[in-house]
């Protein structure tokens, strides 16, 4: 997976019941226009991390790459921005590739550069999201600054467990009601 990082989307459902129980995490649309949560996938703590890709502001121009920020340039431009301190875990049912080919082309241009550059901070990205994933879990009182803009990773790690288990209850619910029908 991590030799040829891809864009994902994640699922609004999954979004949604995260943020029952941590704040702050980004919606997957923005003033009624559905904005996916588009990002890539990081191993850690035998689950998959998703890391959304944010779009430059402006305050992001003077901000240089550090352990829970990592800039995406191209050709001295900034394309977008990866907060690793908003990392989430996720189940595999609970996100989707990204079709790129069916974007409009100036946006499928821009996702290409922008993956394209990714994969060259492949490395960066990996590592220091595994950094600071043991700061958060292992070493908060170490790390007050960071634990103010991170998420509740093990929190996270719990709930995203108890959201398959309930998955896994409404599949066999669904494949129970398909066999009652079958057989009346």
């Amino acid at each position: 997976m991590t030799d040829n990082l891809k864009l994902y989307v994640v699922d609004t459902q999954y979004i949604n019941y995260l943020k029952q129980f941590q704040e702050h995490i980004w919606d997957n649309d923005d003033k009624g226009k559905i904005r996916p949560y588009i990002g890539i996938l990081i191993p850690l703590n035998n689950f998959n991390y998703y890391a959304p890709l944010s779009s430059p502001k402006q305050k992001h121009d003077s901000m240089k790459d550090r352990l829970d920020f990592i800039r995406i340039d191209h050709k001295n431009e900034l394309k977008c921005v990866i907060n690793l301190n908003n990392i989430i875990p996720v189940n595999d049912f609970s996100i989707s590739l990204l079709d790129i080919e069916n974007e409009e082309e100036l946006y499928r241009n821009l996702l290409n550069t922008e993956l394209i550059e990714i994969r060259k901070k492949q490395h960066t990205i990996i590592n220091n999201s595994g950094i600071l994933y043991n700061k958060i879990t292992r070493h908060i009182k170490d790390n007050p600054k960071l634990a103010n803009i991170c998420y509740d990773f093990k929190l996270l790690e719990e709930k995203c467990n108890e959201y398959r288990l309930i998955y896994d209850k409404f599949i066999k619910q669904v494949a129970a009601t398909e066999d009652d029908f079958k057989t009346s």
